[in-house]
């Protein structure tokens, strides 16, 4: 009793998330006890429709946090064995997890009002979601996956940019203060600015609007300027703070063409305000989406009109900001003016200038690029393509239609993809408990070898979870049951089935598409399933093999076998995005085919020799493309390359720290840079492909480890380079030792997920 007294009422509340430490007790919250008349009402709301009601955790709250309960009518366990967490919070933690409690119901409450076709629905879900897992882990409020500011981090903000803006015009210093204080209304505006629906918007702009970018600048608008002006636990953030040029842009193309129609309501600006510089407005909006077409913000190039002696701090913008419920300042009024605080200018990437004389190389880029797409009309051409590529490509073009008809199907909302699971949460969703049902019953009608009792203990089990298509007006269609391995770096695919009736139009692969996003958003890049007999064509299509590339003591004792079945496992890329592979592959089949057709029809047909010997008579430098036989005939420019339009920059992170790490042992001085052939002459006579750590930083820097395993390639070949060279008895062959034994280590930890390292020798220095 005297534990239970000394629970205050915030401490009271907060036992509604946390999980009972009572043995082996599987409550997640304490429930109080209900009286009679509440408890007739929750049997009754327990029969009707209880998805959008969320009556009963607001009850329950409120009675926690005006009455003293001793038993959980959950599991019957007193309210002290689920107040154990809350024992060392601080009373700071107590006031920021009572505000996600309060906002936590505000969500509820709009979720149980929004009309389901609105915008803000998926930004309600994720602020419920996480508000959820912060208060039942007792953490911080994770980082949605939705990112976080900046969001365009290659850009300035938009503040920025008007202030240079600003500052670059070439007018008196009465005119600069005039454009400063349009610039002003400029940005209040923007700052309020609420997005439409899309097909409004679209139709307000006057280039072309993607649904996916509208769709994720309009969450990302929605939780981090929306929401916290009504929810007190999240930050406020300011829209011309945290978003960059591309934003700017589209608000300039928004604001011309609104304020052009006369009948526009402002969202931060009074109509007085809106009246009088309506035209200012539409001319500074104008001129700057002119510049920021037509300049490079961050060039200091003599070309660009702005000079290097431009200075923005005598450019004093003001723009009314976003608050909180919460924030109480001097000024009540909504209007109150605020700077923006001093912004480092972030790193953009040069966009080449529109106005700008084209060099011959772009003319003959642009010439190359034009012979292309006259030659890739492969959909009215194939009786004029080689056999074999017309047979690939009939294949491959089959498969992304199907593809390409799932996608649109989902953009149209015709299907949906959801992961659930049962949490054994007594008051979990009752639509999802339906949907569990319907795939447990689906299972059960397309796997028929497997006994239902198995089937359905697996899909209700806590630690699994699935992945359900669900079409309009028939439910579930199709499904995978998986269970992860977070700690392990791996996914178990269970069970994988599509209804009869909806198969053979892509659902499958589409399904597993979007499986492979899910696993490598949630940082697992390795797939195992055992596949029966009529299963093993539908995973080999998907990418699976039974050549596995993860070790079996990663897996074996953790995965269930099955007799007669084949193991087969598919390797993730963590820069691939599976849901649009499949496009992406054939537009470059196609870019491949059309360019040799037009520019390979010299070599067409002929077979060359292997590379090798040409790798080892270049080594260490690259090797040329014109010295690959075969490659004579083609009109690349000396220029060309290939890269990628987006790098996981937490690889070259990894790797830089690793690198650090490495050079600062004591060991490895002799690897810093290259072998010096005057104090060794031998070496290299030896040596075929040396690699030192000098070499490996200037790699990086170039951006040359796109993959883990080309880095670990290079680490093995040092060591490799050190064992053939030295003997076991040499003091370099120890040094190589230690250091080989710290990068193992080093290697595990930050790729806990990846098949190859670099082992140690069996011999060991003998030293």
């Amino acid at each position: 009793m005297k534990q239970r007294d000394s629970l205050d009422e915030k401490r009271r509340q907060l036992t509604y998330f946390t999980s009972c430490n009572a043995g082996t007790c599987q409550c997640r919250g304490f429930r109080p006890v209900l009286n009679h008349e509440d408890e007739t009402v929750e049997r009754r709301a327990t029969r009707a429709e209880r998805e959008n009601d969320f009556a009963p955790m607001t009850r329950d709250l409120e009675t926690l946090g005006s009455e003293e309960i001793i038993e959980c009518r959950t599991c019957g366990h007193s309210i002290s064995f689920h107040a154990e967490p809350l024992k060392y919070l601080s009373q700071e933690d107590l006031d920021t997890y009572t505000d996600q409690i309060s906002d936590l119901q505000t969500c509820c409450s709009e979720l149980s009002e929004i009309d389901p076709s609105h915008e803000s629905l998926q930004t309600l879900y994720i602020t419920m979601q996480i508000l959820l897992k912060s208060l039942r882990t007792l953490t911080p409020v994770d980082v949605p996956f939705i990112g976080k500011p900046n969001f365009e981090p290659e850009s300035l903000s938009p503040y920025i940019l008007v202030k240079k803006f600003i500052a670059s015009r070439p007018v008196d210093n009465a005119e600069k203060q005039r454009l400063a204080e349009i610039g002003t209304l400029f940005l209040t505006e923007m700052n309020h600015w609420k997005l439409e629906g899309f097909q409004s918007l679209a139709d307000k702009l006057n280039v072309p609007l993607e649904q996916g970018k509208y769709r994720m600048m309009y969450v990302r608008m929605d939780y981090y300027v929306n929401m916290p002006a009504k929810y007190v636990s999240f930050k406020q953030f300011q829209t011309v703070d945290i978003f960059g040029e591309k934003f700017t842009t589209t608000f300039c193309n928004y604001l011309i063409n609104v304020l052009n129609t006369g009948n526009y309501t402002p969202f931060g600006l009074s109509e007085s305000d809106l009246e009088e510089n309506s035209e200012d407005l539409i001319t500074f909006a104008t001129d700057l989406r002119r510049y920021l077409e037509t300049e490079d913000p961050q060039s200091t190039s003599t070309t660009n009109r702005r000079k290097d002696s431009i200075s923005t701090e005598d450019v004093i913008l003001k723009y009314v900001k976003r608050k909180k419920p919460t924030d109480h300042s001097e000024s009540s009024s909504p209007r109150e003016l605020s700077t923006s605080p001093v912004e480092e200018p972030r790193r953009r990437k040069k966009e080449p200038s529109s106005s700008a004389k084209k060099s011959p190389e772009t003319e003959e880029s642009m010439a190359l690029l034009r012979s292309l797409i006259r030659a890739i009309k492969f959909e009215g051409d194939l009786d004029a393509m080689e056999p074999k590529t017309k047979v690939e490509f009939e294949a491959l073009n089959t498969e992304v239609s199907r593809g390409l008809s799932a996608l649109q199907e989902e953009e149209s909302g015709l299907i949906e993809f959801r992961v659930i699971g049962n949490d054994l949460d007594p008051f979990q969703h009752h639509e999802q408990l339906v949907h569990l049902v319907e795939l447990q019953n689906l299972f059960g009608a397309q796997l028929p070898k497997m006994p239902k009792e198995y089937v359905t203990r697996l899909i209700f089990d806590s630690r699994h979870q699935n992945m359900v298509i669900l079409k309009r007006d028939m439910g579930v269609i199709g499904g995978i049951c998986f269970r992860t391995f977070p700690s392990r770096g791996f996914v178990e695919i269970v069970f994988c089935a599509i209804t009869a009736m909806e198969q053979v139009k892509g659902y499958g692969t589409h399904l597993m598409n979007h499986c492979k996003d899910y696993m490598i958003k949630n940082k697992i890049y390795h797939m195992l399933t055992y596949a029966d007999e009529f299963a093993i064509g539908y995973f080999t299509k998907q990418g699976f093999s039974e050549k596995l590339e993860i070790n079996d003591t990663v897996y074996q004792g953790w995965i269930k076998e099955y007799e007669g079945a084949t193991l087969m496992g598919c390797h993730l890329h963590p820069q691939i995005s599976y849901t649009k592979f499949p496009d992406f592959s054939k537009g470059i089949q196609a870019l491949h085919c059309g360019y040799k057709s037009e520019n390979g029809a010299e070599s067409r047909g002929k077979v060359f020799g292997g590379l090798e010997h040409l790798f080892r008579e270049s080594s260490p430098q690259l090797l040329e493309l014109r010295k690959v036989p075969g490659t004579d005939s083609l009109k690349m420019h000396k220029k060309s390359c290939y890269h990628l339009d987006e790098r996981d920059d937490s690889l070259d992170s990894k790797i830089g720290a690793i690198l650090k790490k490495l050079t600062a042992d004591k060991n490895a001085w002799p690897f810093a840079s290259p072998v010096d052939v005057k104090e060794v002459p031998e070496y290299y006579d030896h040596i075929k492909h040396p690699i030192d750590f000098k070499t490996m930083q200037e790699k990086l820097k170039r951006k040359a480890y796109t993959h883990q395993h080309l880095f670990i390639a290079d680490l093995n070949r040092l060591f490799q380079n050190c064992y053939v060279f030295n003997g076991a008895e040499a003091v370099y062959y120890k040094y190589g030792y230690k250091l080989n034994e710290l990068a193992l280590k080093l290697l595990k930890t930050s790729f806990p997920e990846s098949s190859w390292y670099p082992e140690l020798p069996e011999q060991k220095p003998l030293c």
